[in-house]
């Protein structure tokens, strides 16, 4: 496994880019796409989201920790 792989159950912090059709963030850990599962996501947020499944070339995945929650410039806001 190289570097750039994403790993399941392993916790990742992303930037969300967009939303699909279907209310789910989009965004890139490593150069792979992440589509961030029943999730309220912010376009430009940081979030903290665990990998629930790897496919070829894009995961899935699902916010961790609702009580933090990251602002745009990527700092930790703790509630």
């Amino acid at each position: 496994m190289t570097d750039d792989e994403l790993e399941e159950g392993k916790t990742y912090d992303v930037r969300v880019d967009a939303r699909n059709p279907h209310g789910e963030g989009i965004g890139k850990v490593n150069n792979v796409i992440v589509f961030i599962r029943n999730a309220k996501t912010k376009i430009g947020k940081m979030y903290r989201i665990k990998v629930t499944k790897v496919q070829r070339t894009f995961a899935y995945a699902e916010l961790t920790d609702n009580s933090k929650f990251f602002i745009g410039n990527g700092s930790l806001i703790i509630q």
